[in-house]
């Protein structure tokens, strides 16, 4: 079951062009630190107050009274070595050079067990590099000493490698990379983060180096792997199957997710395991895995509507719209979810219910006409003919009066079937044909199709049997050896009484069906009703049966076996009527 109505939506108009700003830029003053200060007493109170003063100056824009203030923090306390970066920087622009490099050079010395100082020394010497030839490698010398005194402190090989890297130092680089797989550190966050810079050094992105790169990046990430312990373990191995994934190691990105969920319980894991699997083609293994994924975490909206989505594509209609509809219920839903909903309600052919929700749709979303189509629909299903008319008339009078391009071939197709179910045949008629009107040349198959449903209408009515019969010749021009069509040309030779040339057409149309279906009793019996016209009532009485029995419900097929077997008489000639116009006598 498919629903093919397709909608445009409007142009959104676009807005007035801003004017154009030409007030002058204003100065962009980073975030203070926040201060931490290991004086007490007196001492404390002071620098305290000093701190919140300098704030104050420098949201002013009095950067050389805030840097008098903050001289006083420091020299209450010279660890902090966050502020004396700040503070350094403003002496650079508002002071002097060597006042900058004394602040830096205190805080080195308050802070002999950290690299935090040094590395904001190298940075200093980085972004004000002096013009002294003597101090080109000032910044390089200071990386070099927080090497030497802090080998197990990832963030030193991170600003060592940047640095050479932005100075197109690649060989030095790659030695302080080299360096740090040398180290023995037990901690995995070192070897994710020199994981990191090793991408930097090693870069994943160029095609024609990706092996060689990634055999020399992947060693961090095993080390932090084979290091992953205690209550981090699962953080670890999750970051280290996120590189393996995003790197298209899949093999390896699949074997860590999986220990992950196995030995963890692991939700994120196994969501980068439904994808793995995905994309190695294993279909169940990754249904199966969403299905576990939501039923451990039954309010995740997002993969409620995956594994909607995967049950719409194995044609469980009933699960999708249970997921789906569990989905909207955590969430709300927005318009399109809604739409989809619905369309899976009448899939599933839970006809009553997607009666139900569309009018719930219809009062949620008044402008959206789909929603009426669908409960159209859904009417039509339960063969409530005058309420599917109705939805249908409303949703083409809305698009009518809005849009009219909102509503395609489709959707009149639709309406004119379920108007020629209602036996209104004429006004069947006229959207059938503004169906076909309205069919691109591209859709052949659909435009094929209208056109056999009219033309088989006005037959069986024995109605316009001229314009039937081109309809129906030029659906099968259109779409040969289809074996609907096929009958439909058959029945019109029967309608003209040539039932010769019918049970040619209709066992042509027989050969083409590659196993009998219920649907396929319509061309069985036209088989019968042939044969019994050309006499032989063998063959009659064992189409009949056979249609009567793919479907046993239909009255008219049961009728035609009962007269076949004798069971009733027929029913007798009705009376021929003289239609000859007055005044004109037959042949005339």
């Amino acid at each position: 079951m498919s629903l093919l109505v397709v909608f445009f939506t409007s142009p959104v108009s676009a807005a007035p062009s801003p004017r154009a700003d030409l007030s002058l830029p204003a100065v962009k003053v980073a975030p203070a630190p926040d201060l931490t200060l290991a004086v007490t007493g007196e001492s404390r109170a002071a620098a305290l107050a000093h701190y919140s003063m300098a704030l104050q100056l420098e949201e002013q824009g009095k950067m050389r009274e805030a840097l008098g203030h903050y001289r006083e923090v420091l020299r209450a306390d010279p660890a902090n070595a966050e502020l004396a970066a700040r503070a350094a920087d403003i002496a650079m622009n508002f002071s002097t050079r060597e006042e900058a490099f004394q602040i830096l050079r205190d805080c080195i010395r308050a802070v002999p067990g950290s690299p935090k100082p040094l590395l904001n020394l190298a940075g200093f010497l980085t972004t004000y590099a002096s013009d002294d030839p003597f101090e080109n490698d000032a910044a390089a010398k200071a990386l070099e000493e927080a090497l030497s005194k802090f080998p197990r402190h990832a963030e030193v090989y991170r600003a060592a490698v940047m640095h050479h890297l932005t100075k197109n130092a690649r060989d030095a680089a790659i030695r302080v990379t080299n360096q740090a797989l040398k180290q023995d550190v037990a901690d995995p966050a070192f070897w994710l983060t020199l994981g990191r810079v090793a991408q930097e050094v090693w870069p994943l992105g160029q095609q024609e180096l990706r092996q060689e790169h990634r055999d020399r990046v992947n060693p961090f990430f095993e080390n932090a792997l084979r290091r992953a312990a205690n209550g981090d373990a699962e953080t670890v191995k999750l970051d280290v199957a996120r590189y393996y994934l995003l790197t298209n190691q899949l093999a390896q990105a699949t074997g860590v997710s999986e220990k992950l969920a196995a030995e963890h319980n692991s939700v994120q894991a196994r969501k980068m395991l439904y994808r793995l699997y995905e994309a190695a083609g294993k279909s169940d293994q990754a249904f199966a895995t969403l299905q576990q994924i939501v039923k451990d975490n039954p309010r995740d909206i997002e993969q409620l509507k995956l594994l909607a989505e995967q049950c719409e594509k194995r044609e469980d209609y009933e699960s999708a719209a249970r997921h789906l509809e569990a989905a909207i219920q955590l969430g709300a839903g927005e318009a399109e979810d809604y739409s989809a909903l619905t369309q899976l309600l009448l899939q599933s052919r839970q006809f009553e219910k997607s009666v139900q929700f569309s009018q719930r749709c219809i009062r949620l979303f008044p402008e959206q006409i789909q929603f009426r189509v669908f409960a159209g629909m859904a009417h039509r299903y339960l063969e409530q003919w005058d309420k599917a008319i109705a939805q249908f008339a409303e949703a083409d009078t809305l698009a009518q009066a809005s849009a009219p391009e909102q509503l395609n071939y489709r959707f009149y197709f639709q309406y004119a079937v379920t108007l020629e179910r209602a036996a209104r045949f004429d006004d069947a008629t006229k959207q059938f044909e503004k169906s076909i009107t309205l069919t691109p040349k591209e859709s052949v198959e659909e435009a094929a199709n209208a056109m056999n449903y009219l033309g088989y209408m006005w037959l069986e009515q024995n109605q316009q049997l001229d314009k039937a019969t081109e309809l129906i010749k030029k659906a099968n021009e259109l779409v040969p050896n289809n074996a609907a069509y096929i009958d439909s040309l058959g029945w019109l030779h029967f309608k003209k009484g040539d039932y010769q040339a019918a049970l040619t057409e209709l066992q042509r149309a027989e050969t083409l069906l590659p196993k009998l279906e219920p649907e396929d009793a319509e061309i069985i019996d036209h088989i019968g009703q042939t044969y019994g016209k050309l006499g032989n009532k063998e063959k009659a009485l064992e189409y009949l049966k056979k249609a009567r029995e793919l479907d046993p419900k239909n009255e008219k097929i049961k009728a035609r076996l009962d007269e076949a077997l004798g069971k009733t008489k027929p029913a007798p000639p009705k009376p021929k009527v003289d239609d000859t116009p007055p005044g004109k006598k037959p042949g005339a």
